[in-house]
């Protein structure tokens, strides 16, 4: 029998200021093994991912027991660059880990610690940006690029160094169709190379593709969360359209190019694309965050124009409070405690109420995100930047029934994502972008939607 890489035994944490302990976690990883870690949103797995290379309990403060053991040695022994030698992790926002002015410098960092010849490293980071398919963005700023390509970048600088186990938190969270198999097929080249990954993923569908995969659930699913009822309709203004005509955002080069789009309260649009075609931008520029040429308009029927509120991709850019209720109620004199406590229950944040919102799961900072759009009035619409990234199936429903609860009752919902199932199930019309301008605007995609979406993808990439 192969010796465990990874070995974790009876471990739990509880952060500091957090009243719940999360684990405990058992489980076993050795060379060349590819493991699935399942579990509800909030079941700890971020926690478990932190655990395993040694970031817990180095860099956050808290209470740990149990054992976890890289390559036989304890985490909490030693010192913090000698476990990530030995083993990676590419977390669930890959915003928060990069530290490169370039995408090439992204890589090059984590080789110039391993004492390699600059030869080597040179190689090596090459290397790297032809297995992530990012050679054409080398010298770009890595925070201008999506969401999926930060994922992938952040994999392939982890997998550059080489290190005997690399944990991967929600790696297929922000990817398109094609970005997904492409990320699979880097995974079973690491598997080839007699590494170890231990995955943590909602996505599970998009890696039975991955050979000799084992599954390990780490705490069971809790499809009650779904059918939680829902808060009284909100007071929303009169129907409204918004119209965009000529939009164009430009950053180092063109990101939107002439969007001519029109969108109708009452409804729920999907906005697909792969990584890249310029659906964050877009939102950005309804919600009036990006700079844009061209025109914006929302006519209303009647009274004054509808508001629109935005809850971002990346939801630690919207955090600034210290507990999860201070966020939701931010700024508002005489909350509706009652609306408030609906609103709480019904995206399953009961029992956060006085956790600070840093030390949320991803899942649960998405949500807290949309609490905090749903406790305002007169909103119009709300705009969601893969509002089911970190979900389970269960909140994925919960999300859906909120768009479609918000639509019946007026407003507009638009969500860019990458979930093609969920937008099938929940949406009433899609607009694809590519290359930043509109492929297509269609009702709902149907099963031979989907297909075609993944063959213009593949196109697109």
């Amino acid at each position: 029998m192969s010796p465990d890489v990874l070995s974790v035994r009876a471990a739990s944490f509880r952060y500091h200021g957090s009243r719940r302990a999360i684990g405990p976690f058992d489980l076993r990883l050795t060379a060349g093994e590819v493991l699935l870690g399942t579990g509800p949103s909030g079941a700890g797995k971020s926690t478990l991912a932190r655990l395993c290379c040694g970031v817990i309990p180095h860099l956050y403060r808290g209470e740990m027991s149990g054992d976890v053991r890289v390559r036989g040695r304890r985490t909490s022994d030693g010192f913090l660059w000698q476990i990530v030698e030995d083993v990676g992790l590419v977390g669930q926002n890959p915003a928060a880990q990069m530290v490169g002015s370039t995408v090439r410098d992204e890589i090059a960092f984590g080789l110039s610690s391993l004492r390699l010849p600059a030869a080597t490293r040179a190689r090596r980071t090459e290397q790297a940006l032809d297995w992530a398919d990012l050679h054409d963005r080398a010298e770009d700023d890595p925070r201008k690029l999506s969401g999926g390509e930060q994922q992938r970048l952040l994999l392939a600088a982890c997998a550059a160094r080489r290190p005997a186990a690399i944990v991967l938190d929600e790696p297929l969270s922000m990817l398109d169709h094609v970005a997904v198999d492409h990320v699979v097929g880097m995974l079973g080249e690491l598997r080839g190379e007699g590494r170890a990954a231990l995955l943590f993923e909602h996505r599970t569908d998009a890696l039975e593709g991955v050979a000799s995969l084992r599954r390990q659930p780490l705490a069971p699913e809790r499809p009650e969360i779904a059918e939680a009822p829902l808060p009284d309709p909100p007071q929303l203004p009169a129907a409204f359209r918004i119209e965009t005509r000529g939009l164009e955002v430009r950053g180092d080069g063109p990101i939107l190019c002439g969007i001519d789009l029109d969108l109708e309260s009452g409804q729920v649009v999907a906005l697909v694309g792969a990584n890249g075609s310029g659906k964050t931008t877009l939102l950005r520029a309804l919600a009036g965050l990006a700079e844009s040429r061209g025109r914006v308009r929302i006519n209303a029927t009647s009274g004054p124009t509808p508001r629109l509120g935005l809850a971002f991709q990346n939801p630690d850019r919207q955090i600034f409070n210290a507990s999860v209720r201070a966020e939701i109620l931010c700024g508002i004199e005489r909350p509706d405690e009652d609306r408030y406590r609906t609103i709480l229950r019904a995206l399953g944040l009961a029992d956060l109420e006085s956790v600070p919102p840093l030390l949320l799961s991803e899942g649960e900072k998405k949500r807290l995100g949309i609490a905090t759009l749903l406790v305002r009035d007169r909103l119009g619409g709300i705009l969601l930047d893969e509002p089911t990234l970190g979900q389970d199936a269960a909140h994925r429903r919960l999300i859906g029934r909120l768009a479609r609860w918000l639509a019946d009752a007026g407003a507009l919902v638009v969500a860019a994502t990458h979930d093609l199932s969920w937008a099938r199930t929940w949406a009433d019309r899609t607009v694809t972008l590519s290359h930043g301008r509109v492929a297509e605007a269609h009702p709902a995609p149907g099963e031979a939607d989907a297909a075609l979406h993944h063959r213009w993808a593949e196109t697109a990439s």
